[in-house]
């Protein structure tokens, strides 16, 4: 009898609470999965706060749509007892020859976006160097929308936030130095950055392609199979 090989897929790992936005191939899915997600939470956030939620999810998903983000998600969370929401988004650039410069991959994907304040070597867990650069976006930009359609929104119509604190962390996926993931963090307060840093390294470091979700980070918080680049 013959063994078919189990198919390879593109892991992205997600923190706990992660709300996906991105990865679902229609929208009645990805809807099904807000619901889910949010609903049990409306009773502590509130029905102006939650349904502002779901208005800025079909924003975000309508942002990212054609360009390239492979995986994007909201985290509900608390800094300092004050509720917060991260907003993250993956995407995998293929350098075919060369030289390859996660610095200026992250310049050319930011550049036009926003300011570019720091960009540093860091090492990620599992050994391997990996280029995280700290950044402001705004709203006018389309990766500016989408990080920033989900923050709270006043009630005077105008954009949700003047800016977005956001950290970038690129690397190359284990085995292809030429397929490089770019991972995106963001929140509307800009000092959330460094610990913004911690979860998108986290992403970073466990994105995967394979057969089996990855080990560590991404094994502890759970991972999300998306479409992206299988070939061998």
């Amino acid at each position: 009898m013959t063994v078919t090989a189990a198919p390879k897929q593109f892991w992205v790992p997600t923190p706990p609470g992660w709300v996906e936005i991105a990865a679902f191939d229609i929208d009645a899915r990805a809807e099904a999965h807000w619901r889910d997600m949010i609903e049990p939470a409306r009773e502590h956030l509130g029905d102006g706060p939650t349904d502002h939620l779901y208005v800025g999810l079909r924003e975000a998903r309508a942002a990212v749509a054609g360009t390239g983000v492979t995986s994007a998600g909201v985290v509900l969370t608390e800094v300092d007892d004050k509720p917060a929401v991260w907003t993250f988004s993956t995407t995998i650039e293929h350098v075919p020859s060369g030289e390859v410069n996660p610095v200026a991959l992250v310049e050319r994907a930011v550049g036009t976006a926003g300011t570019v304040e720091r960009v540093e070597d860091i090492t990620l867990v599992d050994g391997r160097t990996a280029v995280q650069a700290f950044l402001t976006l705004t709203p006018q930009t389309r990766l500016g929308r989408a990080h920033g359609s989900t923050a709270p929104r006043p009630a005077t119509g105008t954009p949700p936030v003047e800016r977005l604190g956001c950290c970038v962390v690129a690397v190359a996926l284990p085995g292809r130095p030429h397929d490089l993931v770019l991972v995106t963090g963001s929140s509307p307060d800009t000092e959330h950055r460094p610990l913004l840093a911690h979860v998108v390294s986290a992403i970073a470091a466990g994105v995967h392609v394979g057969a089996e979700p990855p080990e560590g980070v991404a094994k502890a918080s759970g991972v999300l199979p998306v479409d992206g680049p299988t070939q061998s």
